[in-house]
């Protein structure tokens, strides 16, 4: 109960950790970039949108039915009947079905999974010190706050506030309060840090990174001292002149000169923290549901997805940290 809302189903926090740049692309060109991220119009903050995500999730869910992985639930009735012409639709399964279980002349089928927008928690921005950080906000941490408590977690810490112009380290290695502090092109001036942004530094830390110790241990750690508050502006204006903005042409195969372009596109960068509410939403028929969306979040933790272009060059993947589940 949130508000005096009700969620139906059961719901869990998914978190998207990018492994490598990440082009979810928005709907049409933005200044000079061609290829823009899509955002939020009222925040300007990176999100990918839910469609996007359960895609993604969907074509990761169809690999595993194909190579006959154990542990992970029919495709069709966690996601619903494929897509009409798509090459999962038009497949055939051993026993005359389609790719996915369902039947070719069935009509479509919903399935019972519901994949929120993936928005932004900690974005990573350069630092004259310590390589880089992790920049968030109020904003951002309110919000996962939010899809929390619709998640039954009840061990986030508050939110911290802070002015514009402010930054607060959560560890004191940032330096001393008052002093200036380099943010991306930002000179920002370090105040006392507020005693929750501690606590969700270590939170974050915990729950939102893989658990293997040997591949994600240094970034848990470092992730523990090295978050940063800023104020939504800030994180906002961080965000814009700091995702990855890549030049590509295409060149003619016999001469080796440029026939098309430079078109420019926008990558989240590597190390960007993201988050989604995966919820059960549809009363199952005959079928108990007490532990399907546990299942599923099970088998994504610790997955690697891929989400949105230029797969083919690398990018596109992200780490997947699933976060607990409540009934509702």
């Amino acid at each position: 109960m949130l508000g005096g809302a009700m969620v139906t189903g059961d719901a869990g926090l998914l978190f998207c950790y990018a492994e490598s740049p990440v082009h979810a692309g928005g709907s049409e060109s933005a200044g000079v970039v061609d290829l823009p991220i899509q955002r939020e119009q009222a925040t300007r903050l990176p999100t990918v949108w839910g469609q996007s995500a359960k895609g993604a999730l969907r074509d990761l869910a169809v690999e595993h039915a194909r190579l006959g992985t154990p542990g992970w639930p029919r495709v069709e009735r966690v996601f619903g009947s494929a897509p009409p012409g798509s090459a999962e639709a038009g497949g055939t399964g051993a026993d005359g079905t389609g790719a996915d279980g369902a039947g070719a002349d069935g009509p479509p089928l919903p399935g019972w999974l519901a994949v929120g927008d993936v928005r932004l928690v900690a974005f990573p921005v350069p630092t004259l010190a310590r390589t880089f950080a992790w920049v968030t906000s109020p904003l951002a941490l309110s919000r996962l706050l939010r899809l929390g408590q619709l998640a039954g977690r009840d061990d986030l810490p508050a939110v911290p506030t802070i002015s514009v112009g402010d930054v607060a380290p959560a560890s004191s290695r940032w330096g001393e309060t008052g002093a200036g502090l380099a943010v991306g092109e930002h000179n920002l001036t370090i105040v006392e840090p507020p005693a929750s942004l501690s606590a969700w530094a270590t939170w974050l830390a915990t729950h939102a990174l893989p658990a293997d110790d040997a591949s994600f241990g240094y970034f848990r750690k470092k992730l523990a001292t090295d978050l940063l508050l800023v104020s939504d502006d800030d994180l906002a204006a961080l965000t814009e002149e700091h995702v990855e903005l890549l030049p590509r042409v295409q060149l003619r195969a016999d001469a080796k000169t440029v026939a098309a372009g430079p078109w420019y596109t926008e990558y989240l960068p590597a190390e960007t923290l993201l988050c989604t509410l995966l919820r059960d939403c549809v009363p199952p028929a005959g079928e108990a549901r007490s532990r399907r969306l546990a299942d599923l979040g099970g088998v994504l933790d610790n997955e690697l997805l891929v989400a949105g272009g230029d797969e083919t060059l690398g990018k596109g993947m992200l780490w997947l940290r699933w976060c607990g589940t409540a009934a509702r």
